[in-house]
């Protein structure tokens, strides 16, 4: 099933479904589950209208995606709930961050999704880079941000300009 921007007909994404089951998803350079996830995410968030092409094919793939349908289904449900819960905290994407040194030096514990956030802020320091590179789904870099500010542990160095 091809995955198309409803407004201008471009290609997002796919799910390659066999025999009812989700076999794997491709969706603006992503695969697998965070794929998915982001699909179902957008189709249930009103920043874009997405189109659904049924196409038959032969399609040789691996499953990457290796949940029973009723559990995907669940899973999904839980996904989007606490996308819905956490939206409102997104920072805008233009905010530059860094991490506070004295905070490191503090050696203050950290959960596993605000350890996985500063692993990818090693690499990336914009706020819509995060959202856009990290193995992270969006609510849970959310979550992370919104964790990570309230132990003084990032902060904005400026806003970047279009």
């Amino acid at each position: 099933m091809n995955i198309l921007d409803k407004e201008t007909s471009k290609y997002l994404g796919s799910i390659i479904i066999h025999e009812g089951e989700i076999f794997n998803a491709h969706y603006n350079e992503l695969i697998g589950l965070k794929a998915f996830y982001n699909i179902v995410i957008d189709e249930f968030d009103d920043r874009l209208e997405l189109k659904y092409v049924v196409e038959p094919e032969l399609v040789k793939t691996e499953q990457i995606i290796k949940y029973p349908f009723s559990v995907l289904k669940r899973k999904t449900a839980e996904i989007v709930s606490n996308y819905k819960e956490h939206r409102a905290q997104r920072p805008p994407l233009n905010l530059k961050l860094v991490v506070e040194p004295a905070f490191l030096e503090n050696g203050e514990e950290l959960n596993e999704i605000e350890y996985n956030l500063l692993c990818t802020m090693s690499d990336y320091n914009l706020v819509g880079d995060l959202y856009k590179f990290s193995p992270m789904l969006e609510y849970e870099i959310t979550m992370a941000l919104v964790s990570l500010r309230k132990k003084n542990a990032l902060r904005v160095i400026k806003k970047r300009t279009a």
